[in-house]
C-alpha cells in the first residue's frame, strides 16, 4: 500500500512539474512573440540583418524544443530518485544508477546549449561575435548569481519552517 502511495505521489508530482513547465514555456513563447527581434540575444547583437534574425529565431525554436524535452526528462529522473531515496528499503545501486541517468541528461543539456551558441556564432561577423560572447558571459554570471539567491531564499524558508 505504501509503495502504491509513493508511486501515486511521484506521478502527481511529475504531472504538476510538467504542467508548470508547460505554462512557463508558453509564457516565455508569448514574451518572445511580443519581441519584434527574435530574442533577447538578438537585441544585444549590433547590425543583425533580417536573414540573421530569421536564422537565429529558427535555431532558437529548435533549441528550445530540445532543451524543454531534456529539462522534462531531468525532472522525471529527479522524481524517480526521490521515490527511490524515500523507499522503506532503499536500494543504493538503483539510487546511484538514477543519479547517473540524471547527470547524463544534464550533460546532454549542456552540450545542446553549447551547440546552439556555436550555431548562432557561425551566423555572425567578428563584431557581432564579440557582442554575442560578451552577452553570453554576462548571462552566465547573472544566472549563477540568481541561482545562489534562490538557494539562499530556499534555505531561509526551510529554516523558518523548522523554527515554527
Amino acid at each position: 500500500m505504501k509503495k502504491l502511495q509513493q508511486i501515486s505521489l511521484a506521478v502527481l508530482f511529475l504531472g504538476l512539474m510538467f504542467y508548470s513547465q508547460t505554462i512557463t514555456a508558453q509564457h516565455h513563447e508569448m514574451k518572445m512573440g511580443q519581441n519584434h527581434e527574435c530574442n533577447g540575444i538578438a537585441k544585444q547583437i549590433p547590425n543583425l540583418t533580417e536573414q540573421q534574425q530569421t536564422q537565429i529565431k529558427n535555431l532558437r525554436v529548435e533549441h528550445m524544443k530540445k532543451v524543454q524535452q531534456l529539462k522534462n526528462l531531468i525532472d522525471v529522473k529527479k522524481a524517480e530518485l526521490k521515490v527511490l531515496q524515500t523507499a522503506d528499503k532503499p536500494d543504493l545501486n538503483a539510487i546511484n544508477k538514477k543519479i547517473d541517468e540524471k547527470a547524463s541528461l544534464k550533460t546532454e543539456l549542456e552540450k545542446e546549449r553549447a551547440a546552439f551558441r556555436q550555431k548562432v556564432r557561425s551566423l555572425l561577423n567578428d563584431e557581432q561575435k564579440v557582442m554575442f560572447d560578451a552577452k553570453m558571459q554576462k548571462n552566465k554570471h547573472h544566472k549563477m548569481s540568481e541561482k545562489g539567491k534562490h538557494k539562499m531564499h530556499k534555505k531561509e524558508m526551510e529554516h523558518h519552517k523548522m523554527m515554527h
